[in-house]
């Protein structure tokens, strides 16, 4: 090998972590209890005993045909709207969180000689880091900055029955 030849690096491939996440059902009393054989015996076998107190932050499980629709959305954009041709469908959900103040946090910058600007940093919509109530109100904010920035006068519904001719699984 020569000075200027770069030895290729392998990478680890990394392993997926099994799931530990435990179902539960809301009672009529307002409390949790599981929602199934499976998750009973995750449980007992974490050691988990009646009456033990545990820290936990309960978040409804993500729904996978509301993440399509919502990337049905973007494509729908991609395929109707010249701003954003040539675009993917993440991209232009990407897009619409910047734009629209969806989901996002905003950093100061300081910039020399024009003074602090302030940016919109998009948070991450994926399974493990949005429960689907949260997802449900962006997803509305979506539509809703559609049609106050693109397609007036049309509501959600109709958007959805647009998008829904869009060629992605359902």
């Amino acid at each position: 090998m020569t000075e200027t030849e770069v030895e290729p690096v392998r990478m680890k491939q990394r392993k997926s972590k099994p799931s530990r996440a435990v179902m539960f059902r809301v009672t009529p009393e307002g409390t949790l209890a599981p929602d199934d054989d499976i998750s009973r015996q995750t449980l007992r076998k974490r050691g988990f005993r009646v009456g033990d107190v545990l820290a936990a932050d309960p978040k409804k499980p993500r729904s996978l045909y509301n993440w399509r629709r919502a990337h049905k959305l973007g494509q729908l954009l991609v395929e109707n709207i010249e701003d954003f041709q040539n675009m993917e469908a993440h991209g232009v959900l990407k897009r619409l969180q910047v734009e629209g103040d969806i989901g996002c946090e905003r950093m100061a910058i300081k910039l020399p000689g024009f003074g602090v600007a302030f940016q919109n940093i998009p948070l991450s919509l994926n399974f493990s880091d949005m429960d689907d109530g949260e997802f449900q109100i962006i997803y509305g904010q979506f539509c809703q900055h559609v049609i106050d920035n693109y397609w007036l006068g049309m509501t959600q519904d109709q958007i959805e029955q647009m998008a829904n001719l869009v060629g992605l699984a359902a």
